[in-house]
């Protein structure tokens, strides 16, 4: 091949590139904008919950157990005119349902096209790669490997880790805010809403009172379990003054014991355990290495996993492998950027380790990092 058809195939390579990174962007786009759509919907669902219960009440038609001072015997207009406005609400709530639901099944249809079009282009610059190759190849072989070198910097070169950092910072903000106001907010505006119900009540339905007392006590019940499973989750609740061997065997301990229908096997070794790791290390690897195990659960479709880690003086290394499906070559171009993957390379990154994921259908899934360790 001539030094003009390579260049014609470099031009080619660069265009794909560009489209390649631009059907990324939407695809990220439309996959954030899925997820908005599906906090709404949910909100939407638990008011519309909400005002079928508000109805249940104010629809009330069955007038035995009242007495002549319950509101209801004497303000039945009232009541009806607020049945009448509450289900005027419904209506404009399912439609909005309605119209949310057929966006995420417009926006999930566009999903699936992008993804099409994205392991299409990944397919055809990797043939490209496969020519460029051959043919430097048999032409330059020195300044093809300079240009691969000079390619693989410039990739490194591109990877903005700060940039990313505070994006997921920034997601993980964003997130917990969404969680605070799903969990906090809504139990305290529902309790409110139970507690104007249940004034009415006292005076007109006693049994209805006493289960709208009981669902107010247990909402409080779960909202004080919800918070402390918040509060666990952001300190991270892990003992770090335990050795991190111990953590790390409890913890697979703990994955056999919830999934026995999966062969767990783990290999531990640390030959100096008067070793002194930091509470911030310990806790970012107990994280990485649930966040391969969780993946592993959730994705792989595995019966067998090995993990094997090793603990020194001077690093730490682990190699984990799952006889699951594998995981897709494109994987870094269709993942969204906040996902479980990307959080461990960054975490890794700023650890100034190493990290490598692989895999196919007969071999499963590869994952091996490591990072030096400091003890002093």
């Amino acid at each position: 091949m001539d030094n003009s058809s390579i260049e014609n195939l470099k031009i080619v390579r660069a265009s794909n590139k560009s489209m390649l990174e631009y059907f990324n962007g939407l695809y990220v786009q439309k996959l954030e904008m899925v997820q908005n759509l599906k906090t709404e919907q949910f909100e939407l669902k638990v008011k519309i919950d909400e005002l079928v219960k508000t109805l249940d009440v104010y629809s009330f038609k069955n007038s035995a157990g009242h007495n002549v001072f319950s509101p209801f015997s004497t303000g039945t207009t009232i009541q009806q005119e607020k049945a009448l406005q509450i289900e005027g609400q419904l209506r404009d709530l399912l439609d909005v349902q309605i119209s949310i639901d057929a966006k995420i099944t417009k926006l999930e249809k566009e999903i699936d096209d992008l993804k099409k079009y994205i392991n299409n282009l990944v397919n055809s610059t990797k043939k490209l790669d496969e020519l460029l190759s051959e043919a430097s190849d048999s032409t330059e072989p020195e300044s093809a490997l300079l240009e691969a070198a000079t390619d693989s910097q410039t990739e490194d070169k591109e990877i903005n880790h700060g940039y990313n950092i505070l994006r997921l910072q920034n997601h993980d903000r964003c997130l917990l805010a969404d969680k605070l106001n799903e969990t906090i907010a809504e139990t305290v505006d529902s309790s409110i809403h139970k507690l104007e119900v249940l004034s009415w009540m006292m005076k007109s339905d006693i049994n209805r009172a006493k289960v709208t007392l009981e669902e107010l006590i247990a909402n409080n019940k779960q909202l004080l379990s919800d918070i402390d499973n918040m509060i666990e989750e952001l300190v991270c609740d892990i003992d770090t003054k335990e050795p991190v061997w111990t953590l790390l065997n409890d913890i697979m301990l703990e994955y056999k014991d919830s999934h026995p229908e999966c062969v767990i096997e783990s290999d531990i070794e640390c030959p100096d355990y008067e070793i002194n790791i930091s509470p911030i290390i310990t806790s970012n690897l107990i994280y990485i290495i649930r966040e391969i195990m969780d993946n592993a659960f959730s994705h792989s479709n595995a019966n067998r996993i090995v993990a094997k880690i090793f603990i020194s003086s001077r690093l730490i290394d682990v190699f984990i492998n799952d006889n699951g499906v594998g995981i897709d070559s494109s994987y870094d171009n269709v993942a969204p950027w906040h996902s479980g993957i990307n959080r461990i390379k960054e975490i890794i990154y700023l650890l100034n380790g190493q990290f490598k994921i692989d895999g196919d259908i007969i071999s499963g899934t590869n994952v091996r990092f490591s990072f030096p360790l400091d003890t002093k």
